[in-house]
């Protein structure tokens, strides 16, 4: 009986799982479902370049007026929070598929508007 250890196997992750996790990623960021969500993916020596698409949650023009502190409180202005979730994207991204990402370029593609619902 040898004590070698056993030969290691090999574990491939698709592009196709990889585009889930980044879609998925995505969606939580910007607070819609995942489905409106598009990634493009490159290979840039071994790591991603990432291109995505999605919209994102903002509060109603309603709850503005009724509450100007809303925004804050939702996270920040549409331009503050897309740079806080790059930087988030890219680290769980990295961090769940074992890949380094070394850009994203993300667009934001549409409003959805958070409706809100009144306490009677």
């Amino acid at each position: 009986m040898s004590d070698a250890p056993a030969p290691r196997g090999r574990t491939v992750i698709t592009a196709r799982a990889i585009e889930k996790v980044v879609r998925a990623v995505t969606a939580d960021q910007f607070g819609v479902d995942s489905k409106r969500v598009s990634a493009e993916m490159n290979d840039d020596a071994g790591r991603l370049d990432l291109a995505v698409k999605t919209p994102i949650r903002v509060v109603s023009i309603g709850r503005l007026q009724d509450d100007p502190h809303s925004v804050d409180r939702s996270g920040g202005s549409i331009t503050d929070r897309a740079e806080r979730a790059e930087a988030v994207i890219i680290d769980r991204v990295s961090t769940i598929t074992g890949s380094a990402v070394t850009r994203l370029a993300l667009r934001l593609t549409g409003a959805d508007i958070k409706q809100e619902r009144r306490v009677r």
